[in-house]
């Protein structure tokens, strides 16, 4: 085996001595980013549950920790969501919503619909079929990026209440 080396033609470097060229460059514009429409947004918040969730006589409350996605569709706020929370039991609860926005004001009043269920680990094939654990929830928010929701849900099992801090990542 032969290793071949070649050596620079000179030891000089040379630079062109023109100024650049003052256009702006069209992949660095800062407007086309400004005008990308999202099509997705998806909410990590933290919050604070109670309620009787499933059918055993207990109000169980505590700390909750949800993931909201919205399909954004080209449009700037979200309609239609699709959340999962978790309790501190190790309940987690599935949920499928609808906002309606009051105004166009500075932080984004809405009221939100949504229905879903509360599946327990131990329910087993339970947690699909028992209508106990299904329920309607409707909630008062506000915010864009920064988003309060407290609401109240009811099912047959009774009443929950909760609150959630949420943050939404556009992209």
């Amino acid at each position: 085996m032969t290793s071949v080396t070649e050596a620079a033609p000179t030891t000089k470097t040379i630079l062109d001595a023109e100024p650049l060229n003052a256009q702006p460059d069209p992949l660095l514009d800062k407007t086309l980013m400004h005008d990308r429409v999202p099509n997705h947004e998806i909410q990590i918040g933290v919050g604070y549950l109670g309620g009787n969730l499933l059918e055993g006589d207990e109000w169980r409350q505590g700390p909750l920790f949800s993931f909201r996605y919205s399909p954004l569709h080209g449009e700037r706020l979200p309609t239609w969501d699709f959340q999962a929370e978790f309790d501190k039991g190790n309940i987690i609860g599935l949920f499928a919503g609808r906002r309606w926005y009051l105004a166009e004001a500075e932080y984004l009043p809405y009221l939100r619909l949504a229905g879903g269920s509360f599946f327990d680990s131990k329910g087993e094939i339970g947690n699909l079929v028992e209508i106990k654990r299904w329920r309607v929830r409707s909630s008062v928010g506000f915010g864009d990026r920064l988003n309060l929701e407290v609401g109240f849900g009811f099912a047959v099992t009774g009443p929950d209440l909760f609150a959630l801090l949420g943050y939404n990542f556009d992209f």
